[in-house]
């Protein structure tokens, strides 16, 4: 046997005795999963890992090899971080702003027996689902009356999710006051801008102050912490019951077909489904946009929708947001992706889903 032979025989039988000290090392994990649940303690611990990094540096007699073990524990702990994260949170579901908002409404709808976590932005959202603390996250794409949500574009570039889902809210913006409270009262509205835009037509020669707020639960909140008939909040009907406050107009928004589309994000690509949705930006030569839209046409795909957005910090740059209808396991869907790779400079799949018609508040 050469040398080489016998050195790697050796690495092997290591692997091998590597291979079931992982096993044990992961089913410790797991019994310190369950500790955490029941104590209700965090994932993270910076001051157990810091302990564990420099007690296990003492263990290791030859300084040639310290900076490599190094690597591989700070690798075996964010194994272990992202292994306890997917089992605590597998069935956690985050969406941006308070309970009460349309997010938190459509996260019921959508997963009405998962646990619910909230978060102040929806980069927020994206984070979470990207470092394993939520399994998915409820994110409003576009409203059917005041179009889409650009940022949520930017952070589909960004962040390595996928759309798993997409999901029609009916939206009803109502007028909620304290109890008692009559519509000859009214003097101050509070709700987000989009809502008071929504629902301006109820709102025109009224005389109502209109102050924009951050989100439609938070102004229903604030309304009710107010306790002032003169104030009043632009929001859900499921604000007034978990406020406690009184519907004095139902159904305000000025269209009827008021609908907000919400998508489904996690970490994993669902095949599945018969539409699909990309990102891609155009090469820097003439008629490459038109090259692009020629490659969909010429493969007989039926393009849905198609947005374009600035790119940030390249002035006179964009990408473009498009759906097609398709199942990402057509071949003939394979070769349009490929071909699309080769006349783009940039292609970026942002997942598949089931496009269905819901009407529901």
């Amino acid at each position: 046997m050469s040398l080489l032979d016998d050195a790697r025989k050796r690495i092997n039988e290591v692997d091998a005795q590597m291979a079931d000290l992982f096993e044990q090392r992961m089913q410790a994990v797991e019994d310190v999963i369950r500790y955490k649940v029941e104590h209700q303690m965090d994932v993270l611990d910076t001051g157990r890992e810091k302990d564990v990094l420099k007690r296990n540096m003492g263990l290791i007699k030859q300084d040639k090899y310290k900076d490599s073990y190094l690597a591989f524990m700070e690798d075996m702990l964010k194994i272990s971080e992202d292994y306890q994260k997917s089992v605590i949170y597998h069935d956690t579901v985050g969406y941006q702003g308070v309970q009460g908002a349309f997010s938190h409404i459509a996260s019921e709808k959508v997963f009405p027996y998962r646990k619910k976590r909230n978060f102040a932005s929806f980069e927020d959202v994206f984070q979470a689902v990207c470092q394993n603390e939520i399994a998915y996250g409820v994110i409003p794409f576009e409203n059917s009356f005041t179009g889409e949500v650009g940022e949520v574009l930017d952070l589909l570039l960004r962040y390595d999710v996928y759309i798993q889902q997409i999901y029609d809210l009916k939206i009803s913006q109502n007028l909620l006051g304290v109890k008692g409270a009559t519509l000859q009262d009214i003097k101050q509205v509070y709700s987000k801008d989009q809502a008071i835009y929504q629902s301006k037509q109820f709102l025109e020669g009224r005389g109502y102050e209109l102050i924009p707020y951050p989100n439609t639960a938070l102004a229903a909140e604030y309304v009710a912490k107010q306790n002032d008939k003169t104030k009043a909040a632009i929001a859900a009907k499921e604000n007034a019951e978990l406020y406690g406050l009184d519907i004095l107009a139902e159904d305000i928004n000025t269209s009827e077909q008021n609908t907000t589309r919400f998508i489904i994000i996690g970490k994993k690509l669902v095949k599945e489904g018969n539409r699909f949705s990309m990102i891609f930006t155009a090469k820097h030569e003439a008629g490459a946009l038109v090259k692009a839209m020629e490659v969909i046409s010429k493969h007989g795909f039926n393009m849905e929708s198609i947005k374009s957005r600035s790119i940030k910090n390249k002035p006179w740059a964009y990408y473009f947001y498009v759906e097609i209808d398709g199942n990402l396991q057509d071949t003939k869907v394979v070769e349009l992706l490929m071909e699309m790779n080769e006349v783009c400079e940039d292609v970026k799949l942002l997942g598949a889903y089931t496009k269905e018609s819901r009407d529901e508040k």
